[in-house]
């Protein structure tokens, strides 16, 4: 099923052949869990959007029409399904603040092996670093640099102009920069 296009896939898929969802299924789960980890920062929160995706996939896959569109519109339900997490989980927390409760916070793993310790590190900045971009621009580059996905399709996924999604993208990529080069000069 490798050389089977996607929409021959869903069309095989809308047919009753179950093994033409899992030839999907398997094209494109690890870019569904990246770009909702990168979304929600968040592994197991990132792979309950998987499944969800998925499910969602079965039960439109009637909807969908082949225009050889299959992986933004895959990666449209993907964010969309993040961004209702995103906004519960707001509105979770509003809540909790409003009630005077205090989440109890999780305790901390156990002390990294010494030889990744400075890997970690570069890694914890990174990712605060792409955190704490603004939500468009970090879709945007979670797309561009982890799913590797073109100018028009990013652009599909985002419901925005071909040269919006170049400027969030030049945009993220210097903020990311200029913080981790903030970050080693204070160190």
């Amino acid at each position: 099923m490798n050389e089977v296009s996607d929409d021959d896939l869903i069309l095989l898929y809308r047919d009753g052949d179950a093994e033409a969802f899992d030839a999907l299924f398997d094209r494109y789960y690890v870019a569904v869990y990246h770009f909702a980890r990168s979304m929600l920062g968040d592994a197991s929160a990132a792979e309950e959007v998987l499944q969800e995706t998925f499910l969602a996939v079965a039960r439109t896959a009637r909807r969908y029409e082949p225009r050889g569109s299959f992986r933004p519109w895959l990666m449209r339900i993907v964010r969309n399904r993040c961004l209702n997490r995103l906004e519960s989980e707001r509105a979770r927390r509003a809540a909790i603040a409003e009630s005077g409760w205090l989440p109890v916070e999780r305790p901390s793993p156990g002390a990294n092996p010494a030889d990744r310790v400075e890997m970690d590190e570069q890694m914890q900045l990174v990712r605060a670093a792409v955190a704490a971009l603004p939500d468009r621009q970090r879709e945007a580059l979670a797309l561009f640099a982890f799913e590797r996905m073109p100018y028009r399709d990013i652009a599909e996924v985002l419901g925005a102009p071909v040269n919006t999604v170049k400027t969030l993208i030049h945009r993220a990529r210097a903020a990311v920069a200029t913080a981790l080069k903030e970050r080693r000069d204070d160190a």
